[in-house]
């Protein structure tokens, strides 16, 4: 079960991050079901969720998890609207919430899980090809994926709570917005980097280099006078360095790999 649970999961991150650019979220938000693309990436949650096991005894099970994918999408899509609509805020924004990404994640993850332990249970088996895979590889391949996009839209959810960026004196609204449009696109690639990194230092142990590099990027901010821009860039590299640190040692540890053991047990 940990094999197919642990492609369900990868396949659910190619889904729902890789293969889901911003502006289907922001259609999606604004047009709900008169929006297509909320029906194109429920395709692509069949696809991927089929593909990913690919036999043909799990394609009721795929069409499970779309069905309910879709339900939970359209759900979040109503609230979102109606927390949009309170806060008053302009039909070309993409209104988000750490809270309902929390929760969105969690009943996805949860339904996955469900839909997998009803496949075992009704004598569901685990394809061939995973035969050449160990658990534990599948961890790092789904550790590495969480550290690019997933990781990305977790670090933003957050930090769209604070106003960080509005304590600086910028009067010029155009100049600020630029700044820190562009400040937000250098970060994505700059902390998809270290994560990558710092996963592998942590699973090679060389927890010394991991100091280095968190060391080198504190001295290039260091003369930056902004304070505004200072400290959203501050808790971003705390929370991109406190996910990796998260997920390498999970992984060198073993946590997750005896955590999957524990809630796969028939």
């Amino acid at each position: 079960m940990e094999k197919i649970l642990l492609v369900q999961f990868i396949a659910h991150i190619m889904a729902d991050f890789f293969f889901q650019p911003e502006c289907f979220s922001l259609e999606k938000q604004n047009k709900c079901f008169s929006s297509r693309h909320i029906y194109i990436h429920t395709l692509i949650v069949f696809i991927a969720s089929f593909v990913m096991t690919f036999t043909c005894g799990f394609i009721w099970y795929a069409l499970t998890i779309t069905i309910i994918h879709f339900g939970i999408d359209v759900l979040k899509c109503i609230i979102e609207r109606c927390l949009k609509k309170k806060k008053e805020m302009g039909d070309e924004l993409l209104y988000t919430n750490h809270y309902m990404f929390f929760l969105d994640q969690i009943f996805h993850l949860s339904v996955i899980y469900g839909v997998v332990a009803v496949y075992f249970r009704n004598n569901g088996y685990t394809p061939t090809y995973l035969d050449v895979f160990t658990p534990n590889l599948l961890l790092i391949v789904m550790g590495l994926l969480l550290c690019i996009k997933p990781a990305n839209v977790l670090i933003k959810s957050c930090l769209s709570s604070l106003d960080l960026y509005g304590k600086d004196n910028e009067t010029d609204k155009e100049k600020k917005d630029k700044d820190k449009s562009d400040l937000e696109r250098a970060g994505r690639w700059i902390g998809t980097i270290e994560r990558i990194m710092t996963v592998v230092l942590v699973m090679l142990q060389q927890y010394t280099a991991i100091g280095f590099i968190i060391a080198a990027k504190s001295v290039l901010r260091y003369n930056d006078s902004k304070t505004g821009k200072t400290e959203y860039v501050l808790i971003g590299t705390l929370l991109s360095f406190g996910i990796a640190l998260l997920i390498g040692i999970g992984i060198q540890r073993g946590v997750f790999e005896s955590f999957l053991s524990y809630i796969s047990c028939n």
